[in-house]
């Protein structure tokens, strides 16, 4: 098939985990023999030659950016800044299309006029607008990554500032309804968004992160752990609750212990004793192997911990709070340790526990990449499954394909 990705974040530098996400989906496409272009929104800092270089020079296509804000769009965001100030719930909500630039579907027509594409898959229900781009004759998949409906209250209940972008469960609902096949990633959101999406013709699909598969790596026998995360603040503050409650307590046991930190999340961390700052790590497997533990510190988050799963293909020793293991809680206690949100002293008897077993730690992770092997096998089962209906039934040129809704 001959397929366009759209999307508003980029698949180079892979620096963040939705970045990991889009760059590993259309890998799998391009291997599975499709042809595969991608159609990137310039709204975050990227590495245009690297993005040339995955896809090509004629497969790679940029969208209009979004023009500067007005007058009247200054004057809404200042109301915006005040409702938030006053908790108010519709202050954090945006409609669902607000976010989304007319002028991408002019574009969008006119690649598809020249490519005449089989399948469109969208990055994110905010840009599911896209869809309107395509005729009944195309495949529409929208890549959720994401639940966003009310996404802002799981920010508020954890005590932190909302971010990126929440709307309300009916709009959420209508960017689902625009397309064929709902990915979520992870089980949960799929049965979510299945239970909701009852009686419509969208089909819902669990695709979760498709892991780089690699021969696993050998942990350094060293009293150290890692954690790898962008700079996103909820990878901060994990970070921070690791440092400031779970590192001292392990020290006190084994003073030499060291947490190494890898990725973006180095910029959002003060120095600390104890902390080592890897920065950016082009191969994730080297700064798995510069540890004996992975650590997954995180409070809050949706979706689903993509390097955690990444720790497991590695095949690490894991600790993860309960919250870093969301979307893969069936695996927890057995391909990974897990304790609770608030039990500091709990995780870092586990990481000591660890550090002090090499037998326990090369048992667990055997089974961690043991599990992340099933894992990819069962995304990658999923995709094949969207993508095997080239030619779906529509009533109408507006409506999704007639297809059975499933979890």
């Amino acid at each position: 098939m001959k397929i366009i990705v759209v999307s508003p974040v980029p698949t180079d530098p892979v620096d963040a985990g939705n970045r990991a996400r889009i760059a590993t989906l259309t890998q799998e496409l391009a291997r599975a023999g499709h042809d595969v272009h991608f159609a990137c929104i310039p709204l975050e800092a990227l590495d245009e030659d690297a993005m040339r270089a995955r896809f090509g020079d004629d497969r790679m296509h940029w969208l209009p950016a979004p023009p500067q804000p007005g007058v009247t769009d200054r004057m809404a965001n200042t109301l915006r800044r005040a409702g938030r100030a006053l908790k108010l719930d519709a202050a954090y909500r945006w409609p669902l299309d607000a976010w989304y630039d007319e002028a991408c579907t002019a574009a969008l027509r006119q690649l598809q006029a020249a490519h005449r594409f089989d399948a469109v898959f969208v990055e994110y229900v905010f840009l599911s607008k896209a869809f309107e781009a395509f005729g009944p004759e195309v495949l529409r998949v929208l890549d959720t990554h994401d639940r966003f409906g009310l996404r802002h209250r799981h920010y508020l209940d954890a005590g932190m500032k909302p971010q990126w972008f929440s709307t309300t469960l009916a709009e959420e609902e209508r960017g689902f309804r625009r397309a064929d096949y709902v990915l979520a990633i992870q089980p949960t959101e799929a049965r979510d968004f299945a239970a909701r999406l009852a009686g419509a013709p969208a089909r819902v699909l669990q695709v979760g992160h498709l892991i780089e598969i690699g021969e696993p790596v050998t942990p350094a026998d060293r009293p150290a752990a890692v954690f790898v995360g962008s700079s996103n603040p909820l990878n901060a503050r994990g970070a921070r609750y690791f440092i400031e409650r779970v590192l001292p307590r392990v020290r006190q046991q084994r003073p030499n212990a060291e947490l190494l930190l890898a990725g973006g999340v180095c910029d959002a961390i003060a120095d600390a004793p104890g902390v080592v700052k890897l920065g950016f790590v082009p191969d994730l497997r080297d700064a798995f192997a510069a540890a004996g533990v992975f650590v997954n510190p995180v409070l809050a988050g949706t979706g689903v911990n993509i390097k955690l799963l990444d720790a497991m293909a590695a095949g690490m020793a894991i600790v993860s709070t309960t919250s870093g293991a969301r979307g893969l809680d069936a695996h927890g206690g057995s391909a990974f340790l897990v304790v609770g949100d608030d039990d500091a002293a709990g995780f870092a008897r586990e990481v000591l526990r660890l550090l002090d077993d090499a037998e326990e730690r090369e048992r667990l992770a055997q089974r961690a990449r043991d599990a992340a092997l099933a894992w990819n096998v069962a995304q990658l089962q999923a995709l094949q499954t969207t993508l095997a209906v080239k030619e779906p039934q529509r009533t109408t040129a507006g409506d999704s394909a007639r297809l059975p809704v499933s979890a």
